[in-house]
């Protein structure tokens, strides 16, 4: 069984590659089992559909709340480092 981390690797690798059956059926398992890395999983699915700025999403973009939202979390993740 995967943790967490080799979980969240093999997401991310699955985004640029194809993955071996067993890699990709150990994910699907741990996501299956595993909500944190599902949403992980989720989210970045969104973010590459957002990044390619495709069709299906033309006129997306951030409100300025949500922008200022990020501004902080990037600013609070800086000061804690």
């Amino acid at each position: 069984m995967l943790n967490c981390k080799q979980a969240s690797q093999l997401a991310s690798r699955l985004m640029d590659e194809e993955l071996p059956f067993w890699e990709k059926f150990s994910l699907k398992m741990h996501l299956f089992l595993c909500r944190s890395c599902s949403n992980f999983s989720r989210q970045l699915d969104f973010l590459r559909k957002v990044s390619r700025h495709d069709e299906n999403m033309p006129d997306f973009q951030l409100t300025d709340e949500a922008k200022q939202r990020i501004a902080n979390a990037l600013i609070d993740k800086q000061r804690s480092n």
